[in-house]
């Protein structure tokens, strides 16, 4: 890719990972009121300033052809006359907003996250259909349960009453964003599950966005075959750390490279060049273009973008070149993707697992100046040859499921696959 673009896009990235700290000034969690209010004034400024931004900056209206947006804004503005309430505004906001189908466009409120977003201290998602749990720090609560109400409430019924608020290009990322969102969540309920334990949560601990609780990459020896697992891009030391693994094991058979459930961060320009030893293609990229001349003119139609196609790069002083593969999820997502796609265009890896959650893009970030933010994807990406990728994914080369089985049993079949393989590799 052209280096000023990749640095651009590197910066951009990291601005959003940080947009978080930014907004809230200090970053430190304050002591808000749980009970706060907007004026009408308010409300019709930011609604309004919300609203007029997407025709400028909203990159992805191709995916959502047949949303009507000035219908969905006099519902939203319905809503937020009607309430005061700062919580009501933030949850009619977010419904406005994930309407557009996209997965890097949202509205964020620190406010909203420090008073009813502490962590859940748990993670879950649909596999083979059951809401599973695949992280806890919930005492009693294991990796491999299966959730099956909410306060009793039924899982499915207490998502279908909040898809509305979850910001995805698909469904299967949305349901992934769930109990990403504790705020959708009461600060203390009951998690009935498939065994019929009920599991009491509390949520104490503070927000935090998925990916920053990991400050380092980690590597493992299965034998002679190095595992490098890298589970955010968030952190500038876990892309680091990853490359000084890299460098240990340069002379290794294979290398194992686990992608999973990485959910993205700042471009990792500098791993892919550690691993690339071939040329490869870059994604082809559209952005809106708002010449009002050429829309009263009615000549190209009333949303104009300025696309370009795929550039060719070509790899440098990689460190490691030897066979590679490397394991992906539909939780491998963002700059997680962007990071897959060149090694899956050209073949230099072996890419195993399941298809990849869908959706990149660089963000406009809208700051209101009281926590509240606006974020509207502005690139659309399609793969090289012009198929399309959000929403869609990266298909492994190699598809394995894991299944719920798998993981209460504390199986992986998608690395057994990659170490048999990784341990076939010719030297």
């Amino acid at each position: 890719m052209r280096q000023l673009p990749r640095l651009i896009r590197a910066l951009c990235c990291i601005a959003v990972s940080l947009i978080g700290l930014v907004i809230d000034g200090s970053g430190q969690s304050q002591t808000p009121d749980t009970n706060q209010k907007l004026s009408l004034e308010d409300r019709i400024v930011l609604a309004s300033g919300i609203y007029s931004a997407i025709p400028m900056y909203f990159g992805h209206m191709a995916g959502v052809p047949n949303l009507d947006l000035d219908r969905e804004y006099r519902a939203y503005v319905n809503l937020v006359l009607k309430s005061d309430s700062r919580r009501d505004f933030d949850m009619a906001t977010m419904e406005f907003i994930a309407k557009l189908g996209n997965g890097h466009t949202w509205f964020g409120d620190w406010w909203l996250r420090n008073t009813l977003g502490q962590s859940l201290g748990f993670y879950a998602h649909p596999i083979d259909g059951e809401w599973t749990v695949t992280e806890t720090q919930v005492p009693d609560l294991r990796v491999g349960s299966k959730v099956t109400a909410i306060d009793g409430e039924p899982i499915e019924a207490f998502y279908a009453r909040n898809a509305k608020y979850l910001f995805a290009s698909d469904e299967h990322w949305r349901r992934r964003q769930l109990f990403e969102s504790p705020y959708l969540f009461p600060l203390r309920f009951k998690l009935q599950l498939s065994d019929r334990r009920d599991i009491s949560v509390v949520r104490t601990a503070p927000f935090a966005f998925h990916g920053t609780e990991f400050k380092e990459s980690r590597l493992t020896m299965n034998g002679d075959i190095p595992v490098v697992v890298v589970p955010s891009f968030a952190n500038p030391a876990i892309e680091s750390s990853a490359i000084e693994h890299i460098k240990n094991v340069r002379k290794a058979q294979a290398l194992v490279l686990d992608l999973r459930g990485n959910h993205g961060g700042s471009s990792a320009i500098m791993l892919l060049q550690a691993l690339m030893t071939r040329p490869y293609h870059s994604w082809a990229e559209s952005t809106p273009a708002g010449v009002a001349l050429f829309q009263s003119w009615g000549v190209i139609g009333s949303r104009p973008a300025l696309a370009w196609g795929s550039t060719l790069q070509f790899p440098r002083d990689p460190i490691y070149s030897g066979p590679l593969f490397i394991l992906v999820d539909d939780g491998c997502y963002s700059a997680c993707e962007d990071f897959v796609q060149p090694f899956r265009d050209n073949g230099r890896a072996k890419i195993i697992g399941e298809r990849t959650a869908g959706s990149s893009g660089q963000a406009y970030i809208k700051d209101f100046g009281n926590g509240m933010a606006l974020g509207l994807s502005v690139r659309r990406e399609t793969f090289p040859d012009g198929r399309p990728f959000e929403g869609m994914g990266i298909i492994p080369d190699i598809e394995v499921h894991l299944s719920a089985s798998d993981t209460l049993a504390g199986r992986d079949p998608v690395m057994a696959q990659a170490l048999a393989l990784a341990k076939a590799a010719p030297e």
